[in-house]
């Protein structure tokens, strides 16, 4: 069959036997040999990829497309280790030789570059990454972010995020040195400088750094010092607001942001450490807590009596502020009551002991005939919004 067809036959050939010094006397071949050699090495790019392109649509077994790539990756790695190990042994007195195993060595890179942008999801990412190929793939992510540092430095405006984030990205096994490189940390790292490359492509410098804190989140970037990075930013927006309450506003308004940013499910930096969402989502939570704690522990001072204070000066002191518009906080109690979550005399019970406590960002007297009356003629966006929140409490509970 077409698919059991082994393509690589030359390659192999070439790079095992044809240009191993320890096989063949690779200094006799001279000038005219060496630009065969390429001009067939480059025709072989070309008709590998056309035949991986071509068995995506001829086979129709997932299964046996995925045994084909492995196949071919495994392969090309174990070709790229050879042909480094020749290059080792070349006479260096031979640069015409020199030259053509590095661009065969080129050409097997570039074919494992192609299966791994179009086929990843056939290749086992936990496998490891040999050293000659590591080798390859560091030069490739260091030319790349070589490319874009200068620009990113300048446009994200803050040495430390990008200290640690080009710092991470450069260094495989800077922690422990005798650790395995995956094809998942490779195929990884890979993808958050395909984001930084498309930043750095952005024109309105002001939208930089937030782009790149947006990137980590969603490819869950779970480095520490990033972590600590982030929410120091945070507590510095939020300190920078004096009364509680406003701190409270400040803390609540960046947690809804940070629960909006878009998350890639499946990816990690490091396997071995907490989520992004979990560590900075709990900061929030603690945050939160400690704040609403010393609300209610502040001393206020002596005020002159007054035997009648304003009616409202109780629902101002303890008004909870929440991002729902009115008509939706209605349909969750609503049902809320319906489901027997909440147990009173009635609907119109609910909605008199709980409206004058809370508030929206547009309203801050809730009136509780209006969220009654609301509630039973609620538009389909409010609906959609309401449910997306919903949801969105479920997956937070699921990963508590």
């Amino acid at each position: 069959m077409q698919e059991k067809k082994y393509t690589l036959q030359w390659l192999d050939l070439i790079i095992t036997f044809t240009l191993d010094p320890s096989k063949t006397n690779v200094d006799a071949l001279g000038q005219k040999e060496a630009e065969t050699i390429i001009a067939k090495a480059l025709s072989e790019i070309h008709i590998n990829k056309t035949f991986l392109k071509q068995q995506t649509f001829t086979v129709s077994s997932k299964r046996k497309i995925q045994h084909l790539i492995k196949q071919h990756h495994s392969t090309l790695v174990i070709l790229l280790d050879q042909a480094c190990e020749n290059a080792l042994k070349l006479s260096t007195s031979n640069p015409v030789m020199i030259s053509t195993i590095q661009t065969i060595i080129g050409c097997v890179d570039e074919l494992l570059t192609f299966i791994e942008n179009h086929f990843w999801e056939y290749i086992s990412l936990d496998e490891r990454v040999p050293a000659a190929y590591l080798t390859q793939i560091k030069k490739e992510v260091a030319n790349r972010i070589d490319s874009i540092r200068p620009g990113l430095i300048q446009r994200v405006g803050n040495k430390n995020l990008t200290d640690i984030l080009l710092g991470v990205l450069g260094n495989f096994n800077s922690e422990h040195h005798s650790r395995p490189v995956s094809l998942r940390e490779v195929f990884y790292k890979k993808e958050v400088i395909k984001g930084l490359e498309k930043i750095h492509a952005i024109k309105d410098q002001d939208k930089v750094h937030d782009a790149v804190i947006e990137l980590l989140v969603y490819l869950n970037f779970n480095s520490r010092s990033f972590m600590n990075y982030y929410t120091q930013k945070l507590a510095q927006k939020i300190n920078a607001y004096g009364p509680i309450r406003d701190k409270m506003t400040q803390l609540l308004l960046c947690y809804k942001e940070f629960n909006q940013m878009h998350r890639k499910p499946g990816v990690k930096l490091n396997p071995n450490y907490a989520d992004v969402k979990k560590v900075i989502g709990n900061w929030f939570a603690q945050e939160i807590l400690y704040l609403e704690k010393k609300n209610q522990w502040d001393v206020s001072p002596l005020q002159d009596y007054n035997p009648s204070p304003p009616a409202n000066s109780l629902s101002e002191r303890f008004k909870i502020l929440c991002f729902l518009s009115v008509d939706q906080i209605g349909l969750l109690f609503r049902a809320m009551d319906s489901l027997r979550i909440l147990k009173a005399r009635s609907l119109n019970q609910v909605y008199q002991s709980i409206t004058p406590y809370l508030s929206t960002p547009r309203k801050q007297d809730i009136s509780w005939e209006s969220m009654r009356n609301k509630s039973y003629s609620v538009e389909q966006r409010d609906k959609e919004v309401l449910i997306k929140t919903l949801e969105s409490i479920i997956e937070w509970v699921k990963e508590y």
